[in-house]
This record gives C-alpha cells, structure tokens and sequence, in this order.
C-alpha cells in the first residue's frame, strides 16, 4: 500500500489496513502477531523445521488454535509419526485439558494482548511445562533464514536446506557409509561443517557425538546457527586448522570423518597422520587428479620413502575454500595406497567421474589392521 496523500487519511487507511480498534487502542486477533514471526501456511519448511523441535512422543500433541493454525501444523507433526488432537480455542474461553494428563500442549497462536497474555500464563500455571507457545519452537528456526538472507550458504534456500537439516536427504552418501559402519552411538570428529549439513546427517544417522573443526568464521557460524536453532546438543563447534588437530590435543573418536577437505590441505601427508592418531577408522572423501584434470602434471610427493601422486592447485578465498594459498589433488590409487601403508584395510564407499574441479570424486573408509 502506498501513502501518499494527507497524514490523516494515511493514518486512517493504515487503521483500516490492521484493524485498528480506536477504542482501546489494540490490535485485533486477525492481525499478524509481530514482525519477525513466519506465515507458516505459506512455508512449510518453517513447518517441518519447527515439528522437528519436538521429540516424537506415545502421547498425542494437543495443539489449542483456530483450525487453520491446527491444520497448519498437524501435517508436519503427523508425517513425522506423532499423533495429534486439535482443539479448537479463541483464548477468550476457558480450555479443560484434564482428561490429557501427560500430553505436551501447543499454543498455535502467538498471543496479541495483554489478556490473551495472561490467559496463557494461566495455562502455563495450570498445567506446568507441558504448555509449549508456537514462538518457542519457531523463533530459533528465524534464525536459520535470516542467515539465508545474510550468509553465503551452498544451498541457497529454506526450502532446499531443509531437508538435509532433518535427515531427509545426505550431503554425500551418508547412508551408504552408515551401511558399511553402523553411525549409531559413535563419537565421531568431522573436520569442515561447512554449513551443518553433513553434520546434520551424522546426528539424524544417531551418532552419539560430533566434535566440529572449523577455521573459517562464516562457517563456524553457519554450523552453530543449525546447532542452535536445531537443538543438536551432542554437537559442538571448535575453531582450530585442522593441521594442529591431533589425539595429543583431543584425544580420539571412533570415527574421524574428513568429506571434502583432505585436497585443501598445504601439507597433506601431517594431516592425515593426524586422522591416523585421532582414530582407528577414517572416512575420507574428496576430489582425485586424473591425467586430465585438472590441467597439468603430476608431482611425486615422497613420505617415509614411498612417492605419491598428486597435483598441485591454488585455493581460492570463498567459503568452500580452504585457508591455505594452495592445495593437493592426489591420484586416487595413491590416496587409497597411503592409508594401505600405514596398515590399514580401505573400503570404497562411491568412485564417481566428476567434471568438476578434478577427475573423480572418491570417498572410502580406512580401518586400521589389527597387529596381532
């Protein structure tokens, strides 16, 4: 709406436009609740993000709003399995909720006044923590699209996000991982969050713990908005290179998960003795040099007497970068001969042709041999 003509009929078109009461000077019930809440008929990513805030429960989810406010929210709730009762409620009357003695109770409706205020305060007093309002579950998840509208993120919206923040999808084949090596109840250390999304995928797969290594800030702060926002208490975030992180330092996992990073290190072989040190087991994944890609020779790169092929390249400085001026793609056949000779047995998760960067994408898992 515009205004351009006189003060005094823009004030009376704006009255108009929010349904002004001029007697008591308050908004009426129809009118948007505030300026940050999301229209969550319109989003249902907002909706899924939310539901996803509350653990599945034997006990059905009481949602107290107008149908349109419980029809909002009853898809999301029961396509993740939670059973749901909708009771209608404009809280101006009273709600009897007694024969639902362990149910969690849902205030579909954030409240516009002080009366509904305090009608939902006698609610809480009633019926105790078991009386959730909307905007404890969504202001968290705003936080997620206002980094979208702020942030460099690799996928560029809610809608697209989602899933891979509740485990709908994998940034990479975590499934296929999870296959090999049971993810359930592991402590795992994953170097280079990016923007939580594998994260996410380690801690839908059940994972018992994930340590976080992070050097750039954009980054670290993407993977603690989800953290946050998503309520991933078993996740934290540390903001080190990854060069200076060993078992000394950390002590050690059972799993040290390295997807993406291992060609952005400036001193490949240290690395990987560190993920060698941080656990018996060692996902790794990344870009491989074929003959074609990328462009130019192999170097030979010696390391306790044996040679390994690899191409060097120059980083960039965007937020899939690395820190460093440069980095190495290895040949695949020695990337894999490296771990083989430090005595461990290497599993192939996906040998994919990549046009892309360089000439394959290889992820595999290595498990240190047992000596006897």
């Amino acid at each position: 709406m515009s205004f351009e003509r006189s003060p005094k009929e823009n004030l009376k078109r704006l009255s108009e436009k929010l349904h002004w009461n001029g007697s008591d000077r308050t908004l009426c019930a129809e009118v948007k609740a505030d300026l940050v809440f999301p229209d969550l008929e319109q989003q249902p990513a907002y909706q899924k993000l939310i539901v996803s805030r509350l653990p599945v429960s034997s006990q059905p989810l009481m949602l107290l709003g107008s149908k349109t406010e419980i029809d909002c929210l009853t898809f999301a709730f029961t396509a993740r399995g939670q059973a749901v009762k909708g009771i209608e409620w404009d809280k101006n009357g009273e709600v009897d909720l007694s024969d639902t003695p362990h149910s969690r109770i849902i205030i579909c409706r954030w409240p516009l006044s002080d009366d509904e205020w305090r009608i939902v305060k006698r609610l809480k007093m009633r019926y105790g923590k078991r009386v959730i309002g909307i905007q404890e579950l969504a202001l968290p998840c705003t936080v997620i699209g206002f980094a979208l509208g702020h942030m460099r993120y690799f996928l560029k919206s809610l809608e697209a996000l989602t899933p891979y923040y509740l485990g709908e999808q994998y940034f990479g084949p975590l499934h296929k991982l999870n296959e090999v090596w049971p993810l359930a109840g592991k402590s795992v250390i994953e170097f280079g969050p990016f923007d939580g999304c594998q994260t996410a995928g380690l801690v839908r797969l059940g994972v018992n713990s994930v340590t976080c290594i992070e050097a750039r800030a954009e980054n670290a702060i993407k993977t603690m908005i989800a953290k946050y926002s998503l309520g991933w208490d078993n996740v934290r975030l540390i903001l080190d290179d990854f060069h200076n992180v060993d078992s000394t330092k950390y002590g050690t996992f059972d799993l040290a998960f390295a997807h993406g990073v291992y060609y952005h290190s400036i001193a490949p072989f240290h690395f990987m003795e560190n993920l060698l040190s941080l656990s018996d087991t060692i996902f790794l994944g990344g870009y491989c040099a074929t003959d074609q890609l990328p462009p130019g020779d192999y170097e030979l790169l010696s390391h306790c007497g044996k040679t390994y092929r690899a191409k060097k390249y120059n980083e960039g400085n965007g937020f899939t970068a690395g820190v460093n001026r440069f980095g190495y793609f290895f040949n695949k056949e020695d990337l894999m001969g490296f771990f083989r000779d430090q005595g461990c047995e290497v599993t192939v998760i996906s040998d994919e042709e990549s046009a892309v960067t360089a000439g394959i994408y290889l992820r595999f898992l290595a498990r240190k041999i047992p000596v006897p």
